[in-house]
């Protein structure tokens, strides 16, 4: 029987499902997500590769369970503290800005989930969606008060906000395979801005 390392069983889990999840973390960011097996991760906590089976199904599952426990909060961190008083094409223009610095900052979850994402197989791309539902559900609201206020174009606010969030996730692919990606950025923040805008923003242009 396994050594209890906590004041109960429930205590001992909890801490040990912790530890897997900070080990997959730092493993997945050094050597690769797909370079890393789940018995490097239980040689990295110090446990039977079996344990690891207690509380993960497989490797995708680990994969998820770390984007459900980390994601929610980063998501937060790039919502908290938009300019209230800046107008909706400002607050939208400063969210994408910061989720495409947050993609190509160092090598980080994002970084991660944005690479390995379209190689798992739905149920885990699925639960990885959920947990950044956050970000796309602010741009979705982004765009419907600017629907409704007359700033934007009268689309449906939430395909709108699915086609934003979509140029977002393009756009970060397209950073992932630059190698000057810190560098080039801010340019791809600016473009991306110009299009979602020139797509959105009330003008002259014809209906197609």
């Amino acid at each position: 029987m396994p050594r209890i390392r906590a004041a109960s069983i429930a205590e001992h889990k909890t801490q040990t499902r912790r530890e897997i999840l900070d080990a997959s973390a730092a493993l997945f960011r050094a050597q690769g997500y797909a370079e890393t097996s789940l018995g490097d991760v239980a040689a990295f906590v110090g446990v039977g590769r079996t344990t690891l089976y207690e509380y993960f199904t497989d490797k995708e599952d680990l994969l998820a369970s770390l984007v459900e426990d980390r994601i929610p909060q980063v998501m937060d961190a790039l919502i908290d503290g938009l300019p209230s008083e800046a107008t909706v094409r400002e607050q939208l223009a400063e969210l994408m800005i910061r989720g495409l610095e947050y993609i190509s900052t160092d090598d980080n979850l994002g970084t991660l989930l944005t690479r390995e994402t379209p190689r798992l197989g739905q149920v885990a791309q699925s639960r990885i969606r959920v947990a950044h539902s956050g970000l796309g559900d602010e741009i979705t609201q982004l765009c419907r008060r600017g629907i409704e206020t007359g700033e934007l174009r009268s689309f449906e606010a939430d395909e709108a906000g699915r086609l934003v969030f979509a140029v977002m996730w393009s756009a970060s692919q397209t950073l992932l395979r630059d190698a000057d990606a810190k560098q080039r950025r801010h340019e791809v923040a600016d473009t991306v801005i110009r299009f979602v805008f020139d797509g959105l923003a009330i003008g002259d242009s014809p209906a197609i």
